[in-house]
């Protein structure tokens, strides 16, 4: 039996194991108070992102021999990750003297470490027959062992009146194979080689009558036909030529001339005939600009003063025209208004044109007085096409960009913006905005989307075609655009395809050199152009590539741009008023 004492302390240590349990319980289990907890806190925005990269020059290749482990390191990383949407290049206009130095250094390295030479090709023998060794002696060379000199001399055993050798009566059997060397070859002495030599560049008349005879003795008896004798008037003809020693010419038969072909009446770029395409609309003077600043001289009359009207920034000439862009803007002092527009025409001219009046005059004031009206207008010409250098450099700034804006719209069944084929051109040229350092490029206005670099026209189911060729660059390169009217494509036997109801859009995404060497102002034809790649869009048919033949052009107008700087090509920015830094013209 336990005694009193054992019993309390026993009861004492399981007070002291409960009371241990509950307070390890409740600090497990505790929590944090409401009363320390701020309901008030606000979320954090995320980490704005992290700042473009500046652009660092690759290191110079190493002058070791790890430069192929290098080399395939970095295109395995390349290749594992996806293709990303190519961004317009910063110019930078550094010394090219590192990149030559990096260039020079590397070819220098690649020569280096050159290939051991091929193995020795095997010598030839003489004698076919001969079977192959180890170790054959060099045959005698024919080259070095022959003189140089006459022919050899004649040999006239092999005349008809000789007796003809026997054929031998059994084949001969085949030299031994053995490793003796071949019989030396016989060399022809100088005295042998005198003996009956024949000059013929001096045979007389005689010799070549006695060289025909034995021609005629030889044949006739290897042919069993009897060959009667030649005289010397048959192979000789002697011609008395005038006392001067000139031969007469000898009168060739006369043949009637066959027929010419017919012509096509539409070949080439007409001289005479206006315009070859319709497209930029003819100008009555050099450019619709300078037609504009015409209307501005004081010398033209104004029926209406349409300048003091709510909107009078757009000019009557310019009312309904859809072929151009423009802006606008107007300043006053309280006694003159003063409205301020330019304007941007599809043939890429350029015109400013002020207008001054009293800013309370009446609607019905008199817009033709000097004394209360000032006008003027300044403008650009058309600009004349560029040389190679720049509209590569314009492929390289934007051609790239562009075509990837038109490429990452393939297979995604979705349009870009209405849908309409215009608008994958337009978009993308506007894409270009986000780039700050990619300078503003020509907008699409009408029809035209920058440089023109080629137009063309095919008639009578191809059968006529014309074309001509602008710029100094000798392709046309992705991201370049193309415009149609009309036109009519063969794409297969009995198969067709109609491009432009009237007008067609697409963005080109494959190169095309022309099937002839092209230059600015020359005349090409379509079929001489090539195959053109785009990525095209209409309503109700999501962007897609197609390829287009243009020697199967058989109805229609093409023109093909360029997209390049506004600045570096027009001469100015859109903008109201004519910049100070402008050369403009004026009347």
């Amino acid at each position: 039996m336990p005694t009193l004492a054992e019993l309390k302390n026993k009861a004492a240590k399981v007070k002291d194991a409960s009371i241990s349990s509950l307070s390890n319980t409740k600090d497990r289990l505790s929590s944090q108070p409401s009363k320390n907890i701020n309901w008030n806190a606000e979320i954090k925005s995320k980490p704005p992102p992290p700042p473009k990269p500046a652009f660092k020059p690759p290191p110079p290749p190493s002058r070791t021999s790890s430069v192929t482990s290098n080399v395939s390191s970095n295109v395995s990383s390349t290749s594992s990750k996806p293709p990303v949407p190519p961004v317009p290049l910063r110019k930078a206009f550094g010394s090219a003297t590192p990149s030559l130095a990096r260039s020079v250094s590397s070819v220098s390295q690649a020569s280096s470490v050159s290939p051991s030479p091929p193995p020795r090709p095997p010598p030839r023998s003489i004698n076919s027959h001969a079977a192959p060794s180890a170790s054959p002696s060099p045959p005698p060379s024919v080259s070095s062992g022959l003189p140089p000199g006459p022919p050899p001399p004649i040999r006239r055993e092999t005349r008809p009146d000789q007796p003809h050798p026997q054929p031998p009566s059994a084949p001969q059997p085949p030299p031994s194979r053995n490793l003796a060397p071949p019989p030396p070859i016989r060399r022809v002495q100088q005295d042998e080689a005198d003996i009956d030599r024949i000059d013929w560049a001096n045979l007389s008349p005689e010799d070549k009558q006695e060289f025909f005879s034995w021609l005629d003795e030889f044949f006739g008896r290897y042919l069993g036909v009897p060959v009667p004798p030649r005289s010397a008037t048959d192979t000789v003809k002697t011609v008395r030529g005038p006392p001067g020693g000139q031969a007469p010419t000898p009168k060739l038969p006369m043949a009637p001339r066959p027929p010419a072909p017919p012509r096509s009446t539409f070949s080439g770029f007409p001289a005479s005939t206006g315009p070859l395409t319709s497209y930029p609309p003819p100008s009555e003077h050099d450019s619709h600009a300078e037609d504009l600043a015409h209307y501005f001289l004081p010398s033209t009359h104004w029926s209406e003063a349409w300048y003091a009207s709510e909107n009078g920034f757009l000019a009557p000439p310019l009312r309904g025209n859809g072929k151009l862009t423009w802006t606008g803007s107007a300043s006053w002092d309280g006694r003159t208004k003063t409205i301020f527009a330019g304007v941007l025409f599809s043939d890429l001219s350029m015109c400013w044109y002020t207008v001054s009046f009293p800013q309370h005059a009446s609607p019905t004031h008199d817009p033709n007085d000097p004394h209360t009206v000032s006008r003027s207008a300044r403008f650009l010409p058309r600009p004349a096409p560029w040389p190679r250098a720049p509209l590569v450099d314009a492929h390289e700034t934007y051609g790239e960009t562009i075509a990837g804006f038109a490429e990452s719209f393939e297979g995604t069944g979705q349009p870009c913006a209405r849908g309409e084929c215009w608008d994958l051109a337009n978009e993308a040229l506007k894409s270009l905005a986000q780039y700050d350092w990619v300078p503003q490029p020509v907008p699409s206005i009408s029809r035209t989307h920058g440089h023109l670099l080629y137009e063309g026209r095919a008639e009578h189911k191809g059968a006529t075609q014309a074309g001509r060729w602008r710029g100094g660059d000798d392709r046309v390169r992705r991201g370049d655009i193309v415009e149609w009217r009309t036109a009519r494509v063969g794409a297969g036997p009995r198969a067709w395809a109609l491009l432009g109801d009237p007008e067609h859009t697409a963005v080109i995404v494959g190169e095309m050199v022309p099937r002839v060497a092209v230059e600015d102002g020359m005349s090409v034809p379509p079929r001489d152009l090539g195959t053109l790649e785009v990525i095209e869009q209409s309503l109700g048919k999501p962007p897609k590539r197609a390829t287009y033949d243009l020697s199967q052009m058989e109805e229609g107008e093409i023109w093909i741009y360029r997209p390049v700087g506004m600045e570096a090509y027009v001469g100015s920015l859109l903008v109201a008023q004519c910049p100070d830094n402008v050369r403009a013209l004026s009347l």
